[in-house]
């Protein structure tokens, strides 16, 4: 294993953003390509539209909320071997798929088991990009989760070809083929060591320990449970407050992946244009995520507001959706769509490195996924059980709209206060002010009242 000093912010680091890239193509353009299967699947099984919601919610839920055990295994052994085993236990899930009878069926095979295993490739990668960049970090993001958006334009009409030819059980046996790919993008991910990371862990460990003495009085191998999972994140502050606001952002933002095609559809758009206003979205924010990451790390704004500016943009876009009755104007609706999310989406993995630190990336990735885990898990069926009661889609679009408008207001709470900073960890002002700004200097203020501390916050603020 490779050791350093500090983050390389390239070399062998854009191999790793090339694998976490094509993770994006297959684990994460599964769930925003579904909406293809949605459809199908309601035809073939003759269920509602809350239960066949069930599937992709479930699917997704999974591969967001294993987060933890995905991070805890990498710990154990490496993201390297975590993310090849991933690939196999997803072709395993899909293959069985070919055999189902009924929903039930398919929301274990694909919703638990394949689910799982792309849980085991997603997390992995965004971690090591974390561990491989730091002034550079939100544009290897970027660049990784843009492949989000290259398979919502390749794979929704990919699932809807392959549909046609060799029907919804051949299709999901052909993109089982594909995922056993995941094997490669693991191999990518060789491991690095920082040293300074390992430090702060140790730090970690001993308040930890502090903190968990009666559970280790009751459960002798609890203290290693702890550390595994980094349950000790969930005590700051800073990050529970992003990640409550993540989860209502993700309420609203996973209607639109799974209910879009089906929304199109009841408005009389044939089934292959509806199966292209997904690739429309895709195509969009393929471009625009490696953009917008690129631009944070360059434009004098704090992400933060970069975040929150994308977040209102799609607020405005899901009340726009009802409002579309034509094909052109759904189409400039995904246009808009994939504006406002490559916009936030960059950020996710950055703001997450900001609020629970670099040498605990793994677990602060981890349980920011479980947040939008539950989302996901929730936000679909709501959806498809306010189609059953109204008969359409209108209202699912203006309850994703009020959820993530609520994410935003949240988000408030992490705004620094005026005259004082909030500090990383413990949510106090800092002691010492600073701008945060890219390519700005802090307020001079004398020598000794500047202490070694005071800067080294004052550096990773600016930085981040």
């Amino acid at each position: 294993m490779q050791s350093v000093d500090e983050p390389p912010d390239g070399g062998w680091g854009w191999m790793v953003v090339l694998s976490s890239f094509l993770v994006h193509v297959f684990a994460l353009g599964a769930y925003t390509s579904m909406g293809v299967f949605y459809a199908e699947f309601r035809e073939v099984f003759h269920e509602s539209a809350g239960n066949t919601s069930f599937i992709s919610s479930v699917f997704t839920a999974t591969v967001l909320m294993c987060s933890p055990i995905a991070s805890a295994l990498s710990n154990l052994t490496s993201c390297r071997a975590v993310a090849m085993a991933g690939g196999v236990i997803s072709a395993v899930g899909l293959g069985v798929s070919f055999f189902a009878q009924n929903i039930v069926h398919l929301i274990i095979t694909i919703g638990l088991i394949t689910g799982f295993g792309m849980s085991l490739m997603y997390s992995p990668s965004l971690a090591m990009i974390g561990k491989y960049f730091h002034k550079r970090h939100a544009t290897a993001n970027g660049i990784a989760v843009s492949g989000t958006g290259v398979s919502m334009f390749v794979l929704s009409p990919l699932f809807q070809f392959l549909i046609d030819e060799f029907r919804w059980n051949g299709a999901l046996l052909i993109f089982g083929g594909m995922t056993l790919n995941g094997c490669v993008f693991g191999a990518l991910l060789r491991p690095l060591h920082l040293k300074d990371a390992g430090k702060d862990k140790e730090t970690e460990d001993e308040k930890a320990a502090d903190s968990s003495k009666t559970c280790k009085a009751i459960v002798p191998f609890c203290q290693k449970v702890l550390e595994m999972f980094d349950v000790t994140l969930l005590k700051s502050r800073p990050f529970l407050v992003y990640s409550l606001s993540l989860f209502l952002l993700m309420l609203g933002n996973s209607i639109i992946y799974v209910h879009l095609v089906a929304h199109a559809q009841a408005l009389g758009v044939e089934k292959t244009q509806a199966a292209f206003l997904p690739s429309v979205m895709g195509i969009v924010e393929a471009v625009v995520r490696p953009l917008n990451g690129w631009l944070s790390d360059r434009v004098p704004v704090r992400k933060l507001y970069y975040y929150m500016a994308g977040c209102v943009g799609l607020g405005i876009c899901n009340i726009a959706v009802p409002h579309s009755h034509t094909y052109a104007a759904l189409v400039a609706c995904m246009v808009f769509y994939g504006i406002s999310s490559g916009t936030f989406y960059p950020l996710i993995a950055v703001l997450v490195r900001k609020y629970s630190g670099v040498s605990r990336i793994s677990g602060g990735l981890g349980w920011a996924f479980v947040f939008q885990g539950a989302a996901f898990l929730l936000g679909q069926p709501i959806a498809g059980w306010l189609y059953d009661a109204t008969g359409n889609y209108d209202m699912s679009f203006y309850a994703a709209a009020t959820f993530i408008f609520i994410s935003v207001v949240i988000l408030l709470l992490l705004v620094p206060k005026k005259g004082g900073k909030w500090a990383l960890e413990s949510g106090k002002p800092a002691p010492y002010e600073c701008d945060e700004l890219i390519g700005l200097q802090a307020r001079q203020l004398p020598a000794d009242s500047v202490t070694t501390e005071t800067l080294l916050t004052c550096e990773l603020l600016t930085s981040v």
